[in-house]
């Protein structure tokens, strides 16, 4: 059917079809990267960096690039992929082969997940955005559309299989846009270190006391995991930054605490616990300006997920019953019910609710009612947080029945929970 139409016809339909399917600004632009033609009016109006308007540099340049590279190439160029260093994901076809046609067909910008305003505006400040800039960022980026990265991957398959007729798999997309090439040593390479390593006898630390360390965590025993950290020579550690020994500690102490994440989670700690204690002991230890602070939050942060599995683990339940309690823990804010745990769990609503409730001596509804209460009380240590609000956040039907489920768990009312802890 496409192979029907004209060169001139052929493009813009292409543009189209892309548009309406998947809603992302899509423009045929022309080597110089102006735009040719756009199916839709752009809403998304880039702030200017460094005076510049119109396409990102980035894009500009990867199109610059696959044009020189298949000057001479009859064969039609693969989609590319291209983050900027704002975040922006762009999706470029440059037009070769048979289209015989100069320039490019061009998605985006989107995002891969919605930017907050902090975390725009730590992005904003790593790039010395001033202050009386943000507020247009902030516009710009409320204005993306949202597509997360195997939905973009896809996008950018459907374009070439549109314009070249071929199939296109994921993994030659990603090894085309993204060559999966290893980084580039220029003062020394692996192989050099290793022996100068061995030579002076500066190895790192033996597999197996990592091994007993990360073993201690997943079994939640904090002092075998203190003994064992004791073990470990300073120097045995690696070198993860040449330009700064403090970064080679934070980058070592963030390697760390990522695989005690993981160790964590096969202990049976709820997956969003430990990625939540994850995020809160790494951007701890990257606010720290010296070597042994981040020692000391190293300790401290491995001794907290030990401590937290162990806690975990006084209550020994099967897979499915932890499979429901991880699922509640991590959907309170939604609407929650038996038989969609039961979906869940893959089992039968009835029997769900008998196992449940003799491994954990509540009913699925009263476990979930207490859950409710127990983050309720995370809630009400904030300021400014009404109890109304509370309450219908998380699905109690009005304030009257939040005081009266709320009394029944803790022995006291909301109000009062508060004036005891002085929160206004």
């Amino acid at each position: 059917m496409l192979e029907l139409l004209e060169d001139h016809e052929r493009i813009p339909y292409i543009c189209r079809l892309l548009y309406e399917a998947y809603r992302l600004p899509v423009a045929w632009t022309n080597s110089k990267g102006e735009t040719e033609q756009t199916p839709h009016p752009s809403t998304h109006i880039r702030p200017p960096v460094e005076g510049v308007q119109g396409l990102p540099a980035e894009v500009l340049e990867m199109m610059q690039e696959a044009a020189d590279s298949r000057k001479d190439s009859r064969t039609a160029a693969f989609p590319l992929i291209c983050t900027t260093a704002y975040l922006e994901n762009f999706i470029v076809l440059p037009l070769s082969g048979e289209l015989e046609q100069a320039g490019a067909i061009v998605i985006g910008p989107s995002l891969y997940a919605p930017l907050t305003e902090e975390n725009a505006g730590i992005l904003l400040r790593d790039h010395n955005i001033p202050a009386g800039g943000k507020e247009a960022w902030l516009q710009y980026y409320r204005s993306l559309p949202v597509l997360d990265r195997m939905r973009l991957y896809h996008a950018a398959i459907l374009l070439y299989t549109l314009a070249t007729g071929q199939a296109l798999s994921i993994s030659e997309l990603l090894q085309d846009s993204q060559p999966l090439q290893p980084a580039q040593h220029k003062d020394s390479a692996p192989d050099l270190n290793l022996s100068y390593r061995r030579e002076n006898i500066w190895l790192h630390h033996d597999p197996s006391q990592e091994r007993e360390l990360f073993r201690h965590i997943r079994s939640g025993d904090k002092d075998g995991l203190l003994q064992t950290h004791a073990g470990f020579s300073e120097d045995q550690y690696g070198l993860l930054s040449k330009k700064s020994q403090l970064r080679s500690k934070k980058n070592l102490a963030i390697s760390s605490i990522t695989l005690a994440t993981r160790a964590a989670i096969d202990g049976g700690l709820f997956w969003e616990i430990a990625y939540t204690l994850s995020d809160f002991h790494i951007q701890h230890i990257e606010e720290l300006k010296d070597i042994p602070a981040v020692d000391r939050a190293l300790l401290a942060a491995l001794c907290d997920f030990a401590d937290h599995v162990k806690d975990n683990r006084r209550f020994k339940l099967s897979r499915t019953s932890a499979l429901c309690q991880n699922y509640i823990f991590n959907h309170l804010y939604e609407e929650l019910t038996l038989s969609r745990l039961a979906g869940v769990a893959g089992l039968n609503a009835s029997y769900l609710s008998q196992l449940f409730k003799k491994e954990t001596g509540l009913a699925v509804s009263d476990y979930i009612q207490r859950e409710r209460i127990e983050e309720a009380k995370r809630l009400m240590e904030l300021p400014g947080i009404t109890l109304s609000d509370i309450a219908t956040r998380l699905h109690f039907n009005d304030q009257s029945y939040f005081t009266k489920v709320f009394k029944k768990y803790t022995g006291t009312t909301p109000k009062q929970f508060r004036h005891d802890r002085g929160i206004i």
